[in-house]
């Protein structure tokens, strides 16, 4: 992900181009690393800690962070530009790769 975030502009692959095809790839990347970091975090703590919700909204805050945060490095990058909509879309993509970790370890599924 962070190879694909802070490539040059001239190394990015080419994707098919239609409106909002980058919204659609930063919304895939942050959702599938919300996705599995809250799978690492789950896998680290045990099951019945009162820590849990509060080691759980501190990486809220930091997913937040870091969606903010990269956005604001591609200004560095040669080729690639800051979006605000790419923020708004890095945290949506966070956001919903939470709620489908959440919902699929309460239905006990065997991917969590």
């Amino acid at each position: 992900m962070a190879y694909a975030l802070f490539s040059p502009g001239s190394e990015v692959p080419d994707i098919p181009k239609f409106y909002g095809s980058d919204k659609l790839i930063h919304f895939g990347m942050f959702s599938g690393m919300a996705f599995l970091w809250n799978r690492v975090i789950r896998l680290q703590l045990p099951e019945e800690s009162r820590e849990k919700q509060k080691k759980f909204t501190n990486y809220l805050v930091l997913w937040i962070f870091i969606a903010i945060f990269t956005e604001y490095l591609q200004i560095l990058v040669p080729g690639r530009s800051f979006d605000y909509l790419d923020i708004v879309t890095n945290i949506l993509g966070g956001t919903i790769g939470t709620i489908i970790f959440v919902y699929m370890n309460k239905k006990s599924s065997i991917l969590v």
